[in-house]
């Protein structure tokens, strides 16, 4: 069985599957009665958050490298339909279950309240934010709302790393931003990978 969601219109399948509301089936066994994911293929689609998704069936991971290779194969087919400027830039990723897509959302949505939260106190803490594109936060596993000292139209890492800090002091909740703080210590590259990012944008 083949099923096609996508966001870019109506948000409504999105939650629908944060809830576990699609893709879901009862066992019919009268002792058991327990709920779990269908077996089926799934291409799910975001534009406003660079996300398209082929979701295989989780029997299929066996021949992950295979499938793999199949949806970048498949996807690539497709754009050559299309002229330049409407390509879509970014890679598409594969998944194995149903389970695997929704922890993705829920990791995403997660973030997004996160994000929110900073838009909202930003300027009680002096502090300006970025933006980078939302293909590029998710390979390097950060928001792609970051907060950076004011006034700093150069991203610098001492800039990132100082709002990171200033944000953890005031609040200590955002789990996704403390978690980029480590990692951005860890892994000075992903300053680099900000500041080449051709989507970058200071708000």
């Amino acid at each position: 069985m083949f099923c096609a969601t996508s966001t870019v219109d109506n948000p409504e399948p999105k939650e629908a599957l944060i809830v576990g509301e699609i893709d879901f089936v009862f066992c019919s066994c009268h002792s058991c009665g327990e709920m779990f994911h269908a077996e089926r293929f799934i291409l799910y689609y975001d534009s406003n958050n660079e996300l398209i998704t082929f979701v295989y069936p989780l029997s299929f991971r066996e021949q992950a490298a295979q499938y793999k290779a199949k949806t970048s194969e498949e996807f690539k087919f497709v754009l050559d339909d299309y002229e330049e400027k409407q390509k879509i830039k970014y890679e598409p990723l594969s998944l194995f279950g149903t389970e695997n897509l929704v922890s993705l959302l829920r990791v995403g949505q997660g973030t997004e309240d996160e994000e929110s939260i900073l838009k909202y106190i930003a300027p009680k803490l002096s502090l300006d934010i970025i933006k980078i594109s939302p293909n590029l936060a998710r390979r390097l596993g950060i928001p792609k709302i970051l907060p950076v000292a004011k006034g700093k139209k150069n991203i610098k890492e001492r800039f990132l790393i100082s709002g990171l800090e200033t944000l953890k002091k005031y609040n200590s909740n955002p789990l996704h931003y403390i978690e980029s703080l480590e990692k951005i210590l860890r892994q000075k590259t992903i300053i680099t990978d900000v500041k080449n990012d051709s989507s970058f944008i200071l708000y």
